[in-house]
Parts: C-alpha cells; structure tokens; sequence
C-alpha cells in the first residue's frame, strides 16, 4: 500500500500578542496563497486534512482544505509541544498519530503543525533531521512497510 503525508508548517503568525493563540499576520496570509498557488492540482485521491488545534495552523490549512472540498479536522496530537509536557509523552502522542496514518490513514494526508513538532515526526518516520521554515512543505512516502522522505520545500510557491 502507498501513502503520502504532507506536513505543513504553520505560516507567520501574527506576534502582536505572542502570550494569545493568535492567527496569521499579513506575511503569513501571503505566505498561504503561494502555498496554495505550490499545491494547485498536487493532490488527488482519498484525501483527508488534519490540523493542529492552534489558530494559526487552522488558518494555513483551511484554505487548503476548502480549495480541494474537504472539511479541515482538529487533531490534537499535532499541537506544539506545551511547557510542562515531558519529551515521553511528545513521542508517545506522534507515535499514536504516525501509527494511525500508517495503518488506517487515507491515501493522502495533509497536516499542518509547527517547527518543534514537524522535524520529530520527519525523523521518526525517515531518520532525516531537518529544520522546516514557516509555511514549509514535508513529504514524505508510505510504500512496502516503509517511510522515505520525497520532499522538502521550504518556501512553496516562490
């Protein structure tokens, strides 16, 4: 079986605030309409769009979601990584929500999460170590009980 998972870091945020689960700032919300233009036509087949319950997040997916007619989900093991939360209890929660993608995920997952979160996922699945940059793209490829990492761009869409 294969299966794709794209991993969407969330883009600027709006840091008027930083204390608030605020949303995007004006270069964020440009930063999603290249995205959008980057994914134009991309995606295709059983598609399902996970997002990380901040604001943030829900703004750089949603358009995604809506442009391909999907609903956007909340999935709370994609949230960063909170201040008393232990490293176990991250990698537990990522290796629920990488297990669950891998075996009774749709055939193209889209996520979007954020830059603690992301290159944890990428390294459990593939063994790469990567930094990804706000709006940055993942993806990475499910084939004969394997992961491979099939992409990295950092700024979609430019």
């Amino acid at each position: 079986m294969e299966k794709r998972l794209i991993l969407i870091r969330h883009a600027h945020r709006d840091t008027e605030n930083p204390s608030q689960d605020n949303g995007l700032s004006n270069k964020g919300e440009q930063q999603v309409k290249r995205m959008l233009r980057f994914f134009e036509k991309r995606l295709e087949g059983d598609l399902r769009f996970l997002s990380s319950p901040k604001k943030r997040c829900r703004e750089t997916l949603g358009p995604l979601a809506e442009r391909y007619g999907c609903g956007l989900e909340i999935e709370e093991r994609l949230t960063e990584t909170g201040p008393i939360e232990r490293q176990e209890e991250v990698l537990a929660r990522l290796g629920e929500f990488i297990d669950e993608w891998k075996y009774r995920g749709p055939d193209v997952l889209v996520a979007c999460s954020h830059g603690d979160i992301i290159p944890i996922l990428v390294e459990r699945l593939t063994g790469a170590r990567i930094g990804i940059k706000k709006c940055g793209v993942v993806e990475i490829e499910w084939f004969a009980g394997e992961s491979y990492l099939t992409g990295l761009v950092q700024k979609p869409g430019d």
